[in-house]
């Protein structure tokens, strides 16, 4: 990889300075700031989400973003010296991808949605949930497609590059159409929303994560899973689903669920081609009698 070199983007950077308050160049790979022009508390060779006081990647990372979709982004976020609007575009830098932030503060706004800015509590609070309705399913609170789109890329990269085992499960609910026909969508959106409590507290907290992919579908990501543990995983939400049957108008519904997978770990495949596996294997899984799970068959 051919250094990083501010030198070699003096002209450009010069200009951007002129117009924002602060430019800085992150590795979107490891998340680390490889220049910065600006604000003294932005620090070069800091991890870029610890100027927004987080121990880790913001759930809308932006380079994420960039890198699925290769186009620039925008996003606000908020600390206690103020509010921020962000614009990054991606720059290709020898045989290395970069992303340049351009961070303008937008504190001296008068109002956000009815919130003056002389709260800061509030607007962090009012921006923190803007940006979590953007990545969350707005039924279940689970994170959405558009989280899938920006997250899995990365965590799939990041995983070969490691040499890490990284678990791909899909799951969907067995017979959901019949559900919804005999109780209504009503009992369905029930189930949805159950099922995703469930397998919220079957997984690691701020480790693992699960996003609706679609309709009834379910995508677990599980970092540094073996088979092993994505078996105890499928097996726990399965018996979890059969103790605490959700009740439509007093009336337990029977739950069950099918799934397929994948380990992502030293072979090189894309995105598309693992969720290609994955969909196929949980289609196996449904033909095999449903309420089972056809793992990590290529």
């Amino acid at each position: 990889m051919e250094p990083f070199r501010v030198k070699d983007l003096e002209s450009y950077l010069s200009g951007l300075n002129r117009i924002f308050d602060t430019v800085r160049i992150v590795e979107p790979v490891l998340k680390k700031v490889v220049y910065v022009e600006g604000d003294s508390k932005m620090i070069q060779g800091s991890s870029c989400y610890e100027f927004w006081h987080r121990k880790s990647t913001c759930d809308n990372c932006l380079s994420r973003t960039l890198s699925q979709h290769k186009l620039s982004s925008s996003k606000i976020e908020c600390n206690e010296d103020g509010m921020f609007l962000i614009m990054a575009t991606s720059i290709i830098f020898g045989d290395s991808e970069y992303m340049v932030e351009m961070i303008k503060n937008i504190s001296f706004i008068d109002e956000i949605y009815g919130q003056t800015c002389s709260d800061m509590t509030e607007v962090v609070e009012t921006i923190s949930r803007l940006n979590e309705k953007l990545i969350k399913d707005e039924l279940t609170g689970v994170y959405n497609r558009r989280h899938i789109n920006q997250r899995l890329p990365k965590d799939i990269h990041y995983a070969m590059e490691n040499q890490k085992k990284l678990s791909i499960m899909m799951l969907d609910i067995d017979n959901f159409k019949e559900i919804n026909d005999s109780y209504g969508h009503m009992a369905g959106d029930l189930v949805l929303k159950n099922l995703a409590e469930i397998i919220q507290s079957k997984i690691r907290i701020n480790y693992d994560w699960v996003a609706r992919f679609g309709g009834d579908e379910f995508i677990i990501i599980l970092k540094n899973a073996d088979s092993k543990v994505c078996n105890k995983v499928i097996r726990n939400i399965q018996s979890a689903l059969k103790e605490k049957a959700p009740k439509y108008k007093g009336e337990n519904m029977e739950v069950t669920i099918s799934a397929g997978g994948y380990i992502v770990e030293n072979n090189k495949k894309e995105i598309d081609e693992i969720l290609f596996i994955v969909d196929k294997n949980l289609n196996l899984a449904k033909r095999s009698g449903k309420n089972t799970a056809v793992l990590f068959c290529d």
